[in-house]
Order: C-alpha cells, then sequence, then structure tokens
C-alpha cells in the first residue's frame, strides 16, 4: 500500500520518510529512492538526511542542465535522489528509466491540479513504493486529493471533474481513504512534542552577490523617488 502522510507541519514528516527509506535499505541495501520537492527545499533535505542518519549517501541534483545529466550518470553510488519538481519534468525521460524503491513527494500540494507537468511527470515515475508529504491535503476541495491519490493509488477513486462531490459521499470518501492517509494534528501530540527551539542563522553577502544587490537596490530606489 501507498499512503498520504498529512501531519500537521513540525510533526516529523521528514523524519518518517527519512526513516522509511533507512528500513527499506536494512533487506535492500542496492536500493535507490527519489524525493521530489519545491526548489528551496532540496538542499534542505540533505541537511535532514545528515542530520538523521549520515550513513545513507544523498544526491541534490541541480544546476545546468549538462550538470544535471553528469550528476544523474553517478546514481548507482547512492541512496537516494533529491530534485526538484520543475527539474523534475525537464529530466523526466532519465528518470523515468530508474526503478526507484521509495518515490517520496515533499509539499505535494504541488500536484493537486492534475492537468499540470508537476503532476503529470511524478506520475510517471516507477517505484515499489509511493509516499506523499503533506500538510494540507486538502486546500480548497476534496477535490485536491485526486490527482494525489491518482500518484499513490491510481484506480482508488475515480470522478467527473463536472461534479461537485456530494456532501453525503464525503463520509464514504473518508472511510475508503483512512487505511492510505494518517493525519496527526499538534492538539492530538501536543505532550509528545519537545520544547520548542529557536535559532537564528546570519547569511552573510559574498562581495559579488552585496555589489549586485547594492545595483538593484539603488536603481529601485532612485525610481521610487522619482
Amino acid at each position: 500500500l501507498n499512503g498520504i502522510l498529512a501531519d500537521d507541519m513540525g510533526l516529523g514528516k521528514t523524519l518518517q520518510a527519512i526513516t522509511a527509506i533507512t528500513q527499506y535499505k536494512l533487506d535492500h541495501p542496492d536500493a535507490l529512492s527519489i524525493i521530489v520537492c519545491p526548489t528551496s527545499l532540496v538542499h534542505n533535505w540533505k541537511e535532514e538526511f545528515l542530520k538523521f542518519n549520515p550513513k545513507l549517501k544523498v544526491l541534490p541534483v541541480d544546476g545546468t542542465p549538462v550538470q544535471r545529466k553528469k550528476l544523474l550518470t553517478e546514481v548507482k553510488n547512492f541512496d537516494a535522489v533529491i530534485t526538484s519538481y520543475s527539474l523534475l519534468q525537464k529530466d523526466i525521460e532519465i528518470y523515468k528509466t530508474f526503478p526507484f524503491a521509495y518515490a517520496i513527494l515533499d509539499e505535494a500540494q504541488h500536484i493537486k491540479n492534475r492537468g499540470t507537468r508537476n503532476a503529470k511527470s511524478v506520475k510517471i515515475i516507477q517505484a515499489k513504493h509511493r509516499l506523499i508529504l503533506t500538510g494540507t491535503p486538502i486546500e480548497n476541495s476534496i477535490k485536491d486529493l485526486l490527482s494525489i491519490l491518482e500518484f499513490t493509488n491510481p484506480g482508488l477513486l475515480s470522478y467527473s471533474p463536472q461534479k461537485d462531490i456530494a456532501l453525503d459521499t464525503q463520509s464514504m470518501l473518508a472511510k475508503t481513504l483512512k487505511p492510505f492517509m494518517l493525519r496527526r494534528t499538534k492538539e492530538k501530540v501536543l505532550t509528545e512534542l519537545p520544547e520548542k527551539s529557536e535559532q537564528v542563522l546570519f547569511c552573510e553577502m559574498s562581495p559579488t552577490e552585496r555589489k549586485f544587490y547594492n545595483a538593484i537596490r539603488d536603481k529601485f530606489r532612485a525610481s521610487l523617488a522619482e
């Protein structure tokens, strides 16, 4: 069974995903998994792997088309590949040739519209296990779930795009989804959570970045002054 992990933000969806990959590797040492996430989280995922299981070798794939193609020739030396939704679209002809163990989609609301290239690309991936991570499985309506379920459990649900899902079917839908979707809220697990910790990090610009930033700032400051 494939599933949707829809816990509230901050309850450890990333950790659970890394644990799933780790457990699978115990019985399948050569297994390769893929994580697809927003561009801003690609290197954050690498840091999370280093934090929770530094023994796993992970490969963030980004950069120019030439750089990405070169990186993807080395995947057999890694345990997990991390890429973004936008780059997966561009490199899908390569990714679709890999037999992945786990395909994990983070912030999976990016595929809620089944007609987008994001949604179509991820559904081409070959994987034995598919896992969705999203704290907001339903943003606008229940239909948001349908594209997600086409990735995890094809054929579980079908619908007519012209018709809204009636209220009397929503309880039936909830029962249908129960084996496939786990959602915990912060209120339910409040007693289990550690104290909130905050860490302030300062990111200084390099001389080149500072020069570029100043030029942009001065340009717009002058235009506003006019």
